[in-house]
């Protein structure tokens, strides 16, 4: 596995330190699901906390990133980030609609297109990323994530309503819509806010990992354990968590690609299925308790894939 130690400087970790990572996540999971399971936490208290995450905590996460930042001369890499990005979400809207799922049930279909183009990246991309490669590489995470956050309210949208417009107003002025603009910003203009900024934003961005896995498992503790892993559950795995991920290292490998750029976008291709994914099928007519069987499966598996594709760029792009 590779880790970034500022800018593009990278060098190999353990394999110890993979497992440990992936340990502490998946602890951090176990805990979610058992506050939801004894009722510390309901429902409604788990939708609160993700809410926060997602408005709050997620967001003062990623401006962190470009705090203090050095990479003044990362544009070139960051445009490459937004490209890989962009490709990954043309090709996994196409392959999924057209190909890997044409035969499927409407209501099965539309849940597993928008569950390989909308991947849980947005929630746990930047987490994992920031356990994996270190504070650095959120940066070029956050780049990935701008056509993901766009595509959620467009084309995932368009596979449940039938329709494309999708509302560009709320994406443009979501809170990390609105963290990365001013990251840009700062890395920019290389300003540098006052100190008691920058350590309310850090000390907020660092309750990110422990609260957002916890939601996870909070999720996950509403999922229902019967017949959970079906074919289908196991092929959709296959194509986002091992096909997809696996495709891209070997585009990246040919491109000769700069590994710290290699690593962080092959492991937020890899994230499991989104929570969201049930929440909209529930909404509009979609199989939900399929969606709920793709998130949890491929949120434990993901616990192996994503070092596993980590480790095999580590490998390949020395």
């Amino acid at each position: 596995m590779i880790i970034a130690q500022g800018g593009l400087n990278i060098e190999m970790v353990s394999f110890d330190n993979i497992i440990n990572t992936q340990l502490l996540l998946l602890s951090l999971i176990a805990i979610g699901v058992i506050t939801a399971k004894s009722k510390l936490v309901d429902k409604q208290g788990a939708a609160t906390l993700s809410e926060l995450v997602l408005n709050v905590l997620l967001p003062c996460n990623i401006l962190s990133s470009f705090i203090n930042n050095e990479g003044k001369d990362i544009f070139r890499s960051l445009a490459l980030m937004l490209i890989i990005s962009v490709f990954i979400q043309a090709a996994a809207f196409v392959l999924g609609k057209y190909v890997f799922y044409r035969a499927m049930p409407p209501e099965q279909k539309n849940v597993l297109c928008y569950s390989t183009l909308i991947s849980n990246a947005s929630f746990l991309g930047n987490p994992v990323v920031e356990s994996i490669f270190g504070l650095s590489a959120l940066v070029y995470a956050s780049v990935y994530l701008l056509p993901l956050r766009v595509s959620m309210w467009t084309l995932g949208m368009s596979l449940f309503t039938g329709g494309g417009k999708g509302n560009i107003k709320k994406i443009a002025l979501h809170p990390c819509m609105i963290a990365t603009y001013l990251g840009v910003i700062l890395l920019l203009t290389g300003w540098n806010p006052p100190p008691v900024i920058n350590r309310i934003v850090f000390s907020v961005g660092n309750c990110l990992t422990a609260i957002s896995m916890i939601v996870v498992g909070n999720i996950l503790a509403q999922v229902s354990l019967r017949k959970i892993i079906t074919k289908t559950v196991l092929y959709f795995s296959f194509i986002r968590l091992l096909l997809l991920p696996a495709a891209l290292i070997g585009i990246l490998f040919l491109l000769r690609t700069d590994p710290l750029i290699a690593g962080v976008s092959v492991a937020l291709t890899g994230m499991p299925a989104p929570a969201t994914a049930s929440i909209l099928a529930s909404k509009y007519g979609g199989d939900s308790e399929l969606a709920s069987r793709l998130t949890l499966v491929s949120v434990l598996l993901s616990m192996l894939t994503v070092p596993a594709m980590v480790m095999l760029i580590g490998y390949l792009f020395k």
